[in-house]
């Protein structure tokens, strides 16, 4: 079985790569741990793995830990039998987990999870067994495992604010989910989702120049979620069959301004920012994919260093020393530009 590529890739490497894996793994029950920023459709890619996976046939069931309270995360993921507690239904309730039995369980914004909850979904993990509040009674569980944080969990375990154990149980497979801004198939994307938002019976509007400059030009902080409210919106608003800028939202439109601003500035210097390939020392097949990954980054976010290093999680300093090893110039004129229009 393949995931519905259509709701995750239309055309990106990066993101067809995280797809062929997963389809992968997904077929053998490995845990899957998503790593990507807000927005970035991670749970649309764990509801895709659900379909993918030998668990198809079951439920796919989802719980995100940022948005319930503590108090009540452990009835929600175990479940409580009745009179457990004051105010809790009388026949009891089955929790998540359980409810995951024989399907797939998805746990969204993982990082959140309280640590006194992270002992008891380690041993559920580990032992296959659920215990529901105020029973005495478990009850065996199988199911899929799909985890996801916009956080750097890594960095959690290393601050003791997760479970190294844990950390080690969801991580079967790590994916990371790349920001729209970065994403090669934009475009693709944004005429997949209009033809989404205009319905079966309807034709998709077509964009105007303006409107196509303002959605590839813009960064997309709410990423892909982000850009389907705002295509929504613009559909609604379109009354003929051509979508404008002025149907976009002003923050969209100026903030694509914004960035063509900028580029102008970062465009002369990358091109003397790349030696030609022959004139490269002999890198090695590592040093060589290293510097295409780094000039591509450097490329998507317009030759902004600090943007950059915080993508890769490492500090300026480390990049640039990074940028000499491979022979990645940037120009004087250039780096003074883009430090003025960032100003």
């Amino acid at each position: 079985p393949r995931p519905a590529r259509a709701g995750l890739a239309c055309g990106d490497p990066r993101m067809d790569a995280q797809v062929q894996l997963a389809t992968r793994v997904i077929a053998r029950n490995v845990p899957v741990l998503l790593h990507g920023e807000t927005g970035t459709g991670k749970d649309v890619f764990a509801n895709a793995l659900h379909t993918a996976s030998p668990a198809a046939q079951g439920a796919f069931v989802a719980i995100n830990c940022a948005s319930l309270p503590e108090s009540l995360i452990e009835s929600e993921l175990f479940g409580y039998r009745a009179g457990a507690f004051t105010g809790a239904q009388r026949e009891g309730r089955r929790g998540k987990i359980l409810q995951a039995d024989g399907g797939t369980l998805f746990l969204d914004e993982i990082g959140d999870m309280p640590m006194a909850l992270q002992a008891r979904l380690l041993r559920v993990l580990e032992e296959r067994r659920v215990t529901p509040l105020g029973s005495e009674t478990s009850a065996r569980v199988d199911f899929q495992l799909i985890s996801a944080s916009h956080r750097n969990l890594a960095e959690l375990v290393h601050d003791g604010r997760f479970r190294e154990d844990l950390f080690y149980r969801l991580s079967g497979v790590e994916l990371r989910l790349p920001p729209l801004r970065e994403r090669a198939d934009r475009l693709a994307l944004i005429h997949a989702i209009l033809a989404e938002e205009a319905g079966p019976q309807e034709t998709p509007p077509t964009l105007a120049p303006d409107a196509e400059q303002a959605l590839m030009r813009y960064d997309w902080p709410g990423n892909l979620r982000q850009l389907r409210y705002v295509l929504r919106t613009a559909v609604a608003l379109c009354d003929g069959t051509r979508l404008t800028s002025r149907q976009l939202p002003p923050e969209v439109v100026q903030g694509a301004q914004h960035a063509a601003r900028r580029g102008r500035g970062a465009d002369a210097g990358a091109e003397a920012s790349k030696p030609a390939q022959e004139s490269l020392p002999p890198f090695n097949a590592i040093q060589l994919n290293e510097r295409k990954t780094i000039l591509d980054l450097l490329e998507t976010h317009r030759w902004n260093v600090s943007t950059v290093a915080r993508t890769l999680r490492v500090s300026r300093n480390t990049l640039y020393r990074k940028m000499h090893q491979l022979c990645i110039e940037i120009a004087r004129e250039a780096a003074a530009s883009r430090h003025e229009a960032g100003a």
